[in-house]
């Protein structure tokens, strides 16, 4: 799921404009493209909700982690079992560190 946050953060919008070009113009997709990284099955849920979630940072620390309680409650709105709970924290807190970890090579530039 990394490799998809990584590869949407780096080529998203660009992306798009190519893929729309390519099919305006009948032209194949460039490989790059086409061998974007996929999420893994049954995953995608969990990278919804990093999406979701990354709009429930603290403003005022600049680039802080999701809260936990941000993940809890969704957790509870989404009626998510125990292992489901589990699941959740895991992956939504890797991408998150993936995202920061992003942005602070970014900020570094």
């Amino acid at each position: 799921m990394k490799a998809v946050l990584l590869y949407q953060l780096e080529q998203g919008p660009v992306e798009q404009r190519i893929i729309q070009q390519c099919m305006r113009e009948r032209l194949p997709l460039l490989k790059k493209i086409s061998d974007a990284p996929e999420l893994p099955l049954g995953t995608e849920f969990f990278y919804g909700a990093f999406t979701d979630l990354n709009s429930c940072r603290p403003s005022a620390w600049g680039m802080a982690p999701i809260p936990w309680s941000a993940m809890k409650e969704y957790a509870v709105a989404h009626e998510l079992g125990d292992e489901e709970v589990e699941d959740l924290f895991f992956f939504v807190s890797s991408l998150d560190q993936a995202f920061r970890e992003y942005h602070d090579k970014q900020n570094k530039k």
